[in-house]
């Protein structure tokens, strides 16, 4: 229950939920997909009572990590997010369900049936829905221009494009993954040291084994 709500010393962000959705403070540059609020705006649909506090204004309130932890309002938040792990699940799924549009739309008509059949190869692989699944939640899309380096970006759109056909789909997914983030550590901007993540994000991949 601790983990649904994380924030990184090394991030300006925190990690919210079962999907570790990220939430910006106000005013902070977000070169990520801030995905909390989108959460928060899905399970309102879902008729999903929210919190108050939340439902005025669904920023992050808090600065930083400490901040955060000396108000009173964590603890409901966990709260929160331990009584909606089911609707989370299902906003994670329905993401998947519109990534491969949002990939298409993105990309030249030629690049399109490597990409569709690649997909499908994933998913019918026994918890193949599983490995899309966390990699869209956890790298994106691979379409945003802020989410690349070197005009490379490291999302399911470049792990699709990597696999090859003619090999087990799922060690392929998990070989690309890891081919794409050690890319992007090699393009990142030096001063980022991104290369302290990768051990951790290469484990995150293993459980996709």
């Amino acid at each position: 229950m601790e983990k649904l709500i994380f924030w990184s010393d090394r991030e300006n962000f925190a990690s919210i939920g079962i999907g570790h959705f990220i939430w910006y403070p106000r005013g902070v540059e977000k070169k990520f997909d801030e995905s909390f609020p989108k959460l928060l705006e899905f399970m309102t649909h879902q008729g999903v009572k929210i919190p108050s506090w939340l439902e005025e204004n669904n920023s992050n309130p808090w600065s930083n990590k400490e901040e955060m932890l000396k108000d009173s309002r964590v603890n409901e938040l966990r709260e929160f997010l331990q009584q909606t792990i089911s609707i989370q699940i299902l906003f994670l799924a329905k993401r998947i369900n519109k990534a491969l549009p949002k990939i298409l739309n993105t990309i030249e008509p030629n690049r399109h049936d490597k990409i569709i059949k690649a997909f499908d190869l994933v998913a019918n692989e026994k918890d193949g829905y599983y490995l899309l699944i966390d990699y869209v939640n956890f790298k994106g899309e691979g379409i945003k221009p802020s989410e690349r380096y070197n005009n490379q970006g490291w999302g399911l759109l470049q792990v699709l494009e990597c696999i090859n056909e003619t090999k087990s789909p799922k060690i392929e997914f998990a070989r690309c993954a890891k081919k794409v983030l050690q890319q992007r550590v090699d393009n990142a901007p030096k001063e980022l040291d991104e290369q302290k993540w990768l051990n951790g994000w290469f484990n995150r991949i293993d459980t996709y084994l």
